[in-house]
């Protein structure tokens, strides 16, 4: 796999232990407020726990994947306990079905057990819906297939301080959305031309209203009120040779209707019509 010299020099230059999952080379960027792993989470055999393996090893593993050219090419699946050591920050987690996980193995609550995070599940469904409008050769998903929006785009969160409950009064996490201001605003992350920014009032609330202005120098242009939530906010950055679309919506963790993801997906793909822009990844 071919990685960006904006990549590279990303990984190279900054100190930040977690740059983000999936595809590098992608045109659609997801942020959200920050991962939900327990940082206090007993280790496994191999001596790391969620928290360890996704966030304080992601640049590690990344300069592995740039320093190899490891691509999507045989990555192995590493969503069961025996195979977690083949997991990569490229494909998390591979193998998680179109379904979502939730209740506890212990408690015998467990429900969709192959199944993955309500949040991902989401970010599923809306690539979904961009590609299907863009391709007919996209077709629907069922809960028995894998997951591929790691493939189909790129994401980050705007916290690395990880936590199983958000809080945007932990003043750890807001000092982390402060420093993490200058990753965000690497050339890496300004040159994605779509930006779905699923982090409710966060921003707001540990930064200011200024914070997507800071991050892509994008215009804020209103409101795009739907029937099922009263807000979407869009932004957008009208540069010729980088344009963006940035869609500021409510957190994915929670029920998203389809009519509004219907709504996101056909803002996407117009924006990506108008600028000529290819959404389809170079891998």
């Amino acid at each position: 796999m071919k990685y960006s010299k904006e990549f590279k020099a990303l990984i190279d230059s900054t100190n930040e232990d977690y740059i983000g999952h999936g595809n590098p080379n992608a045109k659609i960027l997801f942020i959200d407020q920050e991962g939900a792993s327990d940082p206090e989470a007993s280790k496994e055999e191999n001596g790391r726990n969620d928290y360890l393996r996704s966030i304080k090893a992601n640049r590690e593993d990344w300069s592995r994947n740039i320093r190899e050219g490891i691509g999507y090419n045989n990555l192995p699946e590493c969503c069961t306990p025996d195979t977690l050591k083949n997991y990569n920050p490229l494909y998390p987690y591979k193998g998680q079905k179109f379904q979502v996980r939730s209740g506890s193995d212990e408690a015998g609550t467990l429900k969709g057990e192959k199944g993955t995070a309500r949040t991902w599940y989401n970010y599923q469904k809306l690539i979904n819906r961009i590609f299907e409008l863009l391709s007919a050769e996209r077709k629907p998903m069922t809960k028995d297939d894998d997951i591929d929006f790691h493939c189909l785009s790129f994401h980050s969160d705007m916290s690395a301080v990880a936590s199983m409950k958000q809080n945007p009064k932990n003043k750890d996490g807001a000092e982390s959305v402060i420093k993490r201001v200058s990753l965000l605003s690497s050339d890496f992350f300004r040159n994605f031309p779509i930006v779905i920014a699923a982090v409710g009032h966060f921003p707001r609330d540990t930064y200011g209203n200024s914070y997507f202005g800071d991050l892509f120098g994008v215009e804020f242009l209103g409101n795009e009120e739907t029937e099922v939530y009263n807000w979407m906010n869009v932004s957008v950055r009208n540069d010729d040779a980088h344009p963006m679309l940035l869609i500021h919506t409510p957190q994915f963790s929670d029920a998203i209707s389809d009519r509004y993801l219907d709504q996101i997906a056909k803002r996407v793909v117009d924006f990506a019509k108008e600028h000529k822009i290819n959404l389809w990844p170079e891998e």
